[in-house]
């Protein structure tokens, strides 16, 4: 992992659609999209960071940084967000922290996203999303990555598993990838970056694998805001995680994360901008672990 103090600069990502896909088909998609990326957008009473124009940080200076920190979610953590295409509900999306277990003699968490599309959009192209991450919560690196996706009529499922001894990631077709020690998965990412000193203006880099491919993240750190959502008014700072090709991470749209400037850095809103709009998630509720 390494920490870079740097001005921000923005990489708008090419948006891509599917022409021909009726509206209900397309919102449903992008709700499948959301959370395989973590991505999304404000309320409307909204923050002042926008996916479009955001170019510098706010708030905060040299030296404005927000401590590591050594565990921001504990089992039991369980985050319920509305996932939103402009003014419409498209579905529901969760961030999960499961109990305490060994994988491989290690302790560790396995961290879950989740994903619905609600009953309307279901009756059209129904999604029924899950993928999970088993994390080392010692050494905080990934042991494994599982997803499996219900869209529409089709499902997929796929597991890569982590080979911190030999540096390679092995799939479940048997085929294996090189890895750098300590690599993080699609999902772990998030996660890890809640623990990370976040230099307000500057960013964090760490090693990353997905798609068959293990390369750079940089999480970029643009600044302070103060966001009004459902499960309450929080003070937050707004982090951009920025990357070259493949995996979650590379999505349709430019994507800002709204983590707490507390010690459990939790994700309050998530924006995303594509070419026919926005996604957004917000969050509703939050139990913290044990």
């Amino acid at each position: 992992m390494a920490v870079r103090r740097a001005a921000p600069a923005f990489e708008p990502c090419a948006p891509a659609t599917q022409p021909g896909r009726p509206g209900r088909h397309r919102i449903a998609a992008l709700l499948a999209l959301a959370i395989l990326c973590l991505a999304p957008a404000a309320d409307s009473q909204g923050p002042g960071f926008d996916p479009d124009t955001a170019t510098a940080s706010r708030g905060g200076g040299l030296g404005d940084v927000l401590p590591a920190v050594e565990r921001p979610f504990r089992p039991g953590e369980s985050l319920r967000f509305s996932v939103q295409y402009g003014p419409i509900h498209a579905g529901s999306a969760w961030l999960e922290v499961h109990g305490n277990g060994s994988f491989a003699g290690r302790p560790v968490d396995t961290l879950v996203a989740r994903a619905e599309s609600n009953a309307f959009f279901s009756l059209t192209y129904k999604v029924r999303n899950r993928i999970e991450s088993v994390w080392d919560s010692q050494g905080r690196f990934s042991l494994s990555y599982r997803e499996d996706r219900h869209e529409g009529g089709s499902r997929t499922q796929s597991r890569i598993v982590f080979d911190s001894t030999n540096g390679e990631a092995r799939y479940s077709d048997g085929r294996t990838f090189p890895v750098p020690p300590h690599v993080q998965d699609a999902l772990s990412s998030f996660y890890f970056t809640r623990t990370q000193a976040l230099p307000v203006g500057g960013s964090v880099v760490f090693d990353y694998h997905a798609s068959r491919r293990s390369q750079p993240l940089e999480v970029r750190i643009l600044g302070r805001d103060r966001v009004h959502v459902p499960a309450g008014t929080f003070d937050c700072v707004v982090v951009e995680p920025i990357l070259k090709a493949g995996g979650i991470f590379k999505h349709n749209g430019r994507l800002l994360i709204w983590l707490t400037a507390d010690d459990r850095r939790i994700p309050v809103l998530m924006k995303s901008k594509v070419t026919i709009g926005s996604i957004s998630v917000v969050l509703q509720d939050a139990k913290a672990g044990a």
